[in-house]
């Protein structure tokens, strides 16, 4: 599949409809509400950094091509508090929300720190292929913008984002539904277009922003029932009222 400008321009459009729809469910406390268009917000935001680097691509270092790559340090340090708090809105502990703000609160943080530290400062000496000690570049890859993020501790910055969007959601009680297909889809955008297409991480990481436009419309309102999930003592009290019937 080729992408282009204008398919991150339409994604990155929808997705700020569907941020505005999410925000607009009344059935949902304020602060579910505001996690969940956050997360979709996020990474409309991305879409449309992408959009802006494809004229300026391969011009590594300098001009547009350098703010867009900042900009795209500070989004993905971010990415843990977009996304960890609204995966846990779907869970049946009332704290896990506020639980899930300071957790990814604490790792966004870090993580900005560390893009303003020396890039030599690299975790055992590791330099990972996409965050790293590494000059700030969107490049064109093989089929989709890539990145290059200079940042010290790549490796933490690397695994911790990771670890927010694929892993975070199995943390919480009666989570899975939700978690499962997060943790799936990023496994399909991050590491298949590795196995089969040979397309760089720094490139697979870009793959993720552009299809996380319909991964995170899982947190639209339409799909709440599905994903939302029940606690034991809900799913044997409606077992128990249908054995009655």
């Amino acid at each position: 599949m080729c992408f282009s400008a204008n398919m991150s321009l339409g994604l990155g459009l929808v997705g700020l409809a569907a941020s505005g729809v999410t925000y607009r469910d009344k059935s949902e406390p304020l602060w579910v509400r505001v996690a969940r268009s956050y997360a979709i917000l996020h990474f409309s935001m991305m879409e449309f950094i992408q959009f802006f680097a494809y004229p300026v691509a391969d011009q590594c270092g300098y001009g547009t091509n350098l703010f867009l790559s900042e900009l795209s340090t500070y989004h993905i340090s971010l990415q843990a508090l977009a996304i960890m708090p609204a995966l846990a809105t779907y869970s049946s502990d009332k704290g896990a929300l506020k639980k899930a703000f300071m957790i990814g609160m604490t790792l966004s943080g870090s993580f900005l720190v560390f893009s303003f530290l020396p890039t030599s400062w690299q975790l055992f000496d590791i330099n990972p292929n996409f965050i790293g000690d590494m000059i700030a570049c969107l490049f064109m890859g093989e089929y989709h913008i890539g990145y290059q993020i200079p940042s010290a501790f790549g490796l933490l910055v690397t695994w911790g984002s990771l670890f927010a969007l694929a892993v975070s959601g199995f943390l919480w009680k009666d989570n899975w539904k939700i978690a499962s297909y997060h943790f799936g889809m990023a496994i399909m955008t991050l590491f298949m277009p590795q196995w089969l297409f040979g397309v760089s991480t720094g490139e697979a990481a870009a793959m993720y922003c552009f299809y996380s436009i319909p991964i995170t419309a899982s947190f639209m309102p339409y799909f709440k029932r599905f994903f939302s999930a029940q606690s034991q003592q809900q799913q044997a009290g409606e077992l128990a009222y249908k054995s009655s019937e």
